[in-house]
């Protein structure tokens, strides 16, 4: 009686061709699956690049800073903005708050800048903060209610709890 001995396994060069007819099965317009010959000169699927920061450290925080100092002048605005242009100027001005805050977000997220990513995200809050303080009482959220367009030949309207107000006081002074 004659031993069986297993079959032995083929080349790892076989094995290697019948992988690539399988795959070249699977995606035949792709060429960069070959023989062994030919995948040596082909290009890599993905290339490994050294991950740097795409601004300098100064730049970032230029550009964070740039925000907030713009953001803490709103508050000291000085001219009207009650109504009119003077009211499209200061939103103007506060959307380029916003836009500076998220400008300086995404710089400070791509130089891995957390702490200035932290700053320009608030930067961001206080930009929206400053436009719901003139938004909310124009559309009826707030309890003094303030139109967006001057009324009395481009001076601002003043409320009507302000000229109650003032009614009245000159009510009692009498």
């Amino acid at each position: 009686m004659a031993t069986r001995f297993p079959k032995q396994p083929p080349p790892a060069n076989q094995e290697a061709a019948v992988v690539d007819s399988l795959i070249r099965k699977l995606r035949p317009y792709d060429h960069s699956y070959g023989s062994a010959a030919s995948t040596s000169a082909t290009r890599p699927l993905a290339r490994m690049r050294p991950i740097k920061s795409p601004m300098s450290t100064a730049a970032v925080w230029s550009c964070v800073g740039l925000g907030v100092l713009l953001g803490a002048a709103l508050p000291q605005w000085p001219y009207e903005k009650a109504c009119g242009w003077w009211l499209a100027l200061y939103m103007a001005a506060v959307g380029i708050v916003v836009v500076a805050g998220i400008w300086g977000a995404h710089v400070s997220w791509r130089s891995r800048l957390g702490f200035a990513h932290v700053i320009a995200v608030c930067t961001i809050i206080w930009g929206l903060g400053l436009t719901a303080q003139e938004v909310l009482p124009r559309v009826g959220y707030a309890k003094v209610r303030l139109a967006w367009r001057c009324h009395d030949g481009g001076h601002a309207a003043e409320s009507g709890a302000t000229q109650l107000t003032a009614l009245t006081g000159a009510g009692l002074a009498r």
